[in-house]
């Protein structure tokens, strides 16, 4: 049997944020295994860099997904609402 375990990083903050129809910007993620995860209850689209803003044409997350992706430490997360799609985000980095 295979698990799957992601760590938590004790030592950083999860950001959550309000996902609507206009590009919000998460504040710097710092992780130091260059890995984090987002947590979505709606449609959202992301978009990382060192001052992202993110439009319905960039990735997107499905409602209630969970995903780990590779990062550069100290940049930040831009998410949009897909349409008219309102909720969470938590982004967290993974240790």
């Amino acid at each position: 049997m295979i698990r799957n375990f992601t760590k938590i990083d004790p030592d950083e903050t999860t950001y959550k944020g309000d996902v609507t129809n206009s590009s919000v910007q998460s504040s710097a993620i710092t992780t130091g295994s260059g890995l984090i995860r987002i947590a979505t209850t709606t449609h959202a689209h992301i978009k990382f860099g060192s001052n992202p803003t993110a439009t319905e044409s960039d990735l997107l997350m499905p409602t209630n997904h969970v995903e780990v992706f590779s990062f550069v430490s100290g940049d930040k997360v831009a998410f949009i609402g897909h349409g008219a799609g309102a909720g969470e985000i938590s982004i967290t980095a993974v240790d």
